[in-house]
């Protein structure tokens, strides 16, 4: 005969729903606490990332100063000629730091250890196209030469006038001893060509490995230096930036130039190395030049869980070296 309770129920359901309700409370409990968990895993997480990102920065900031004093050692030693056999040109393969250089952080496991690598290249090896206006006014020697750029590499020339136009209301000319104000804004980086009439993808992708905007004025402590109608440097550039300046020249002509004598020597004037080219063409001194004052750094740095790819722009003046702008992707 089974036992009832006081409410008429058996003894043994009543235990079936104390057990069923422990259960659940247990259940509960271990929900909330591996919440807990969860979120305590996620917070250390996050914080871990941030002070992997803190690293990383710091340790960008370190490379631009490595970058700084190798391009002031250079300018010391070698003075105003710059070339591909220097030791800024050098790239450096992927490194693993130590805690001297990440600023004293404990790196213990291998995951963890900061690794970072990256080269400098000269931005003069490529056409400045800032330089399709001087001091407010259109170049026509620029222009023909950003002409002759754009049918080596198979886009329609008369991009360079849109281009040109284009420039010319970002720096307007002189009026009456004062500047016009400017009717659009400075491009400053290759992709800003996709903002200018008939520039698609395809052509801002041909122009990639030579052209550049520079800046045409840098701000170096309390002074000023115009820095535009840069030129240049016909020891690192491209074959197809070289065939462009040079009206005289051919693609192969400067190809040849490039891959036989200056791939063995560098030139220390435009007159040595226009005896070195075939037939001893006219190397304009106005867009050409044997040094260097902007550079380009290109970097990856990589911290635990953290990757930054940067490129900055740095200026080479006679005294110090100036961040222009950086990038980060």
């Amino acid at each position: 005969m089974r036992t009832r309770t006081a409410a008429g129920r058996p003894r043994t359901a009543q235990a079936g729903v104390a057990i069923i309700s422990v259960l659940l409370v247990i259940t509960l409990a271990t929900l909330i606490v591996s919440s807990l968990f969860w979120r305590e895993h996620v917070t250390v997480r996050s914080v871990e990332n941030r002070l992997a990102l803190a690293q990383m920065r710091w340790i960008e900031t370190a490379v631009l100063d490595w970058a700084s004093v190798v391009l002031r050692v250079d300018r010391a030693s070698t003075g105003a000629v710059d070339h591909l056999n220097e030791l800024w040109a050098t790239p450096v393969a992927e490194t693993v730091l130590d805690e001297t250089v990440t600023g004293g952080a404990r790196l213990t496991d291998t995951g963890a250890k900061a690794r970072m690598a990256g080269q400098m290249f000269d931005a003069q090896a490529r056409m400045n196209l800032n330089n399709l206006v001087i001091d407010g006014l259109p170049s026509a020697v620029h222009r023909e030469a950003f002409e002759r750029l754009l049918a080596i590499v198979g886009r329609p020339e008369n991009l360079a006038g849109l281009l040109q136009a284009r420039l010319q209301q970002a720096y307007p000319p002189l009026v009456q001893g004062k500047r016009a104000p400017a009717s659009a804004l400075p491009l400053l980086k290759l992709a800003d060509l996709r903002t200018v009439p008939g520039f698609d993808e395809a052509t801002i992708t041909a122009l990639e490995p030579f052209v550049i905007f520079l800046p045409k004025r840098v701000r170096s402590g309390a002074a000023e230096f115009v820095t535009e109608n840069t030129k240049v440097n016909i020891n690192t550039a491209p074959p197809e930036v070289l065939a462009a300046e040079v009206v005289d020249i051919d693609l192969q002509a400067a190809r040849r130039f490039v891959e036989g004598v200056r791939a063995r020597t560098f030139f220390a004037s435009l007159d040595v190395a226009r005896s070195r080219f075939d037939g001893a063409p006219v190397l304009p001194a106005n867009l050409l030049s044997v040094g260097s004052d902007f550079f380009l750094v290109r970097g990856m740095v990589r911290f635990g869980r953290v990757e930054s790819q940067s490129e900055a722009l740095l200026y080479r003046g006679a005294s110090r070296v100036e961040l222009i702008w950086q990038h980060r992707y």
